[in-house]
């Protein structure tokens, strides 16, 4: 049997190949390998990723959000927190830092709620 970092390691090269293309779509380039390497990070801790298959999704989803996600994020930081004006632009890479680290934990936290909401309501009919 192999070692299960070992066979997590491939799924998340594989999701980090899939991350870098986000930025031909016009992803931010820096926020993505930001996220990337923060999302790399978390899911070689984290137990829930323990297959190829969920390491390639994590870190792909990860990465991708943080590319899309950080400059969105920051004008609503900006916009809460006015002192933290001035630095907007390290802002949008710690932005991209947090949404990378926290995405691999809480995607398969979203995944088990869609579960249960689809299970809840095809119950229902």
């Amino acid at each position: 049997m192999p070692e299960p970092h070992s066979s997590t390691a491939a799924g998340i090269y594989a999701g980090a190949a899939m991350g870098l293309t986000g930025t031909i779509l016009g992803a931010q380039v820096d926020a993505v390998i930001v996220g990337l390497v923060a999302a790399i990070s978390m899911s070689i801790w984290l137990p829930q990723v323990d297959d190829k298959l969920k390491a390639f999704a994590s870190v792909a989803m990860s990465s991708l959000l943080a590319g899309y996600g950080s400059p969105v994020a920051v004008p609503l930081i900006m916009s809460t927190v006015p002192a933290a004006a001035p630095a907007a632009d390290h802002m949008r890479l710690l932005a991209a830092v947090l949404i990378g680290a926290l995405c691999p934990s809480m995607i398969p936290f979203g995944v088990k709620w869609l579960q249960q909401f689809a299970g809840r309501a095809g119950g229902a009919q």
